[in-house]
């Protein structure tokens, strides 16, 4: 009678740990291809959520340990360059660009594209047209420098009349 007792006990307690990944689960999860790891992703509504095992690229940034809804609702993006031109008007409008990629979104969006966010209006590009925008950057960079070169030398700032 107290050895059934005892295993009931038991049996309750082992019943109240989650499952945890065996060795037959793990060798389950699809092969990654390099430059890519299977991160787990919390994916439904809040308190029936599953974990899905999605390939993740080696420059994304996004933390997957966020629950999402959908599976569509994965993406991956990259650290953001930035660039913001000082002003003096209130209005700033950064620029940034990323890599950006909603795998689940079909067709168009096999591949990573480069995100461009221009003051939350985001545009997205591929490999071609994005190297022919980076091209036309430093050919508007090239005529930026030209410019300012023919300015002449700044003047030096001063400090209660004194020449700093």
């Amino acid at each position: 009678m107290t050895t059934h007792a005892i295993s009931q006990h038991v049996g309750a307690c082992i019943g109240a740990i989650p499952s945890q990944p065996t060795a037959a689960t793990v060798d389950a999860l699809p092969a990654v291809k390099p430059g890519y790891r299977l991160v787990p992703v919390p994916v439904g509504r809040e308190g029936n959520a599953q974990t899905a095992w999605v390939p993740c690229p080696s420059w994304c940034v996004t933390d997957h340990s966020e629950r999402v809804t959908f599976i569509e609702d994965v993406n991956h993006s990259s650290q953001p360059a930035s660039l913001a031109i000082t002003t003096r008007h209130p209005a700033r409008v950064p620029l940034e660009v990323s890599l950006s990629w909603w795998p689940a979104l079909g067709e168009e969006n096999e591949q990573p594209k480069l995100a461009v966010d221009l003051d939350t209006e985001v545009e997205v590009y591929g490999r071609t047209a994005a190297l022919a925008m980076a091209d036309q950057l430093v050919a508007f960079a090239a005529e930026v420098r030209r410019l300012a070169e023919t300015l002449p030398d700044d003047a030096p700032r001063t400090t209660r009349g004194e020449a700093v």
